[in-house]
């Protein structure tokens, strides 16, 4: 499916698809092959990403609020304790995307897999049956959110206009999880947050395929296939284009 990846994408997806794969770009390590093992992956504390403005950032009056002395200060910082108590991962809809690869993916040296989802989340889902027991504990779909994130145009801080929310403090919280910085708008990231905190949780998705990075070792390669072969994904190579600064896939 070809996307246009313009604010919205992810639900215009929904409308010509129920289902989309979302990719995951790993370093080959304990802290990535642990969780698969067991059944799920690394849910982080939003206190823990990589960028310092990410879910920690103000909301900005407009001009109309400011004559009117409103402030969106003490609604932010309320939502950013919410916010801190997820756990939340990332995916991006690009398993080809070379700085994904050589930022997340140990310079090649790592993998990237690519789960299916419903679009959206909670289709056909029934309120109170669980997807998945996991460590003794039932997980259910609607303890999940999963949302595109918005860009910033000109890297200001957002206003409350920036997102066309009908109730602003209700839906404060889902700006403060989505805004980012334009530097990062090659990612299209995607995030799913869970209600239930950072750590290890299962994925309301399923494994269809697997990448090994074109510097991943072959025995490296062989551990993962015997992690991952219950999941029945495809498995690739990637490689060099001879054509294009980019890479393919061949089946493994």
């Amino acid at each position: 499916m070809v996307f246009d990846y313009k604010r919205g994408w992810l639900k215009r997806s929904g409308e010509k698809s129920d289902k989309i794969i979302l990719y995951r770009f790993f370093s080959y390590n304990a802290n990535s092959l642990g969780p698969l093992t067991c059944g799920g992956l690394y849910f982080s504390s939003p206190t823990k990403f990589n960028d310092p403005f990410d879910c920690d950032f103000r909301m900005l009056p407009t001009s109309f609020e400011k004559n009117y002395g409103i402030s969106w200060d003490a609604a932010v910082e309320e939502s950013k304790t919410n916010v801190q108590k997820m756990g939340i991962i990332c995916f991006t809809p690009h398993w080809k995307n070379t700085l994904m690869w050589a930022h997340y993916a140990d310079k090649f040296k790592g993998f990237c897999l690519g789960f299916e989802f419903k679009n959206p989340l909670y289709k056909g889902c029934k309120i109170g049956n669980s997807f998945a027991t996991f460590r003794n504990h039932p997980y259910h779909i609607f303890e999940y959110h999963l949302d595109e994130v918005l860009y910033a145009c000109q890297d200001e801080y957002p206003t409350a206009s920036s997102f066309h929310f009908d109730e602003i403090e209700k839906e404060m919280p889902e700006s403060i999880l989505r805004y980012k910085a334009s530097d990062w708008q090659y990612e299209h990231e995607c995030r799913l947050s869970y209600c239930g905190g950072e750590g290890v949780h299962p994925v309301p998705g399923k494994i269809r395929e697997v990448y090994f990075g074109l510097r991943m070792e072959n025995e490296q390669k062989n551990v993962l296939f015997d992690i991952l072969k219950k999941w029945k994904a495809h498995f690739y190579e990637t490689r060099k284009s001879e054509l294009r600064f980019e890479v393919e896939r061949i089946l493994f």
